[in-house]
Parts: structure tokens; C-alpha cells; sequence
């Protein structure tokens, strides 16, 4: 699966996972992000890279960054997409949805 981090410098001024794009099955880029941060943003970026077909190579043309935040290379994991997406998500604190039923017996 081929990903590319998205890194925020923090407060003590080291860099961390903050988000990820990652290559779908039609070759076209899409955006995961911590929706409590990126919220609306993350959505708009995630139709502007859909819209426009980016590869994951060009997506810091739709989603730029600054002083405190930097897209890293474009690297290639190998395993399931789903595993390495639950670890990336993982990593970079994107909550991942509760089923009702967890919610209820908790």
C-alpha cells in the first residue's frame, strides 16, 4: 500500500504523525485525518482530491503546508490495507467509529 504522512511539529518541537493520504484501488489519492481537528477542512480536501484525480505524489499541491507541517515521501508498506490503515490511524490519534453496540455495554 503505498501512504504519505502527514507530520505536525509540536509543541516541544518534534515532529509527529498528524494525518495520512494513501493510493486507493484507482490509482487517486485520499486524505485520513483526526476529524476533531481537521473537520470540515479534511472533507473539502478530501472532494478537492477526488475531484481532481491527485496521485499521491501531487497531493501537497491540494494540501499545502507550513512552518509546522510537512508532507513526508510517498512510501510503499507492505500487508493489509486495512491493518495498516488501523495502525496509521493509530499513530496519528484519528478516532475510529464506535459500533452501538460497544457504546451500549460500556
Amino acid at each position: 500500500m503505498k501512504i504519505r504522512r502527514l507530520q505536525r511539529l509540536n509543541g516541544k518541537q518534534q515532529w509527529e504523525d498528524h494525518g495520512y493520504a494513501y493510493e486507493r484501488d484507482d490509482g487517486r489519492a485520499s486524505f485520513r485525518y483526526n476529524t476533531l481537528v481537521w473537520g470540515r477542512i479534511g472533507a473539502r480536501y478530501n472532494v478537492q482530491l477526488r475531484e481532481a484525480g491527485t496521485k499521491l505524489e501531487a497531493v501537497p499541491q491540494i494540501i499545502p503546508t507550513g512552518e509546522r507541517l510537512r508532507w513526508l515521501e510517498v512510501e510503499e508498506i507492505e500487508g493489509e490495507p486495512e491493518e495498516i490503515k488501523a495502525a496509521l490511524d493509530e499513530a496519528c490519534q484519528i478516532p475510529r467509529p464506535v459500533s452501538m453496540t460497544q457504546s451500549l455495554t460500556a
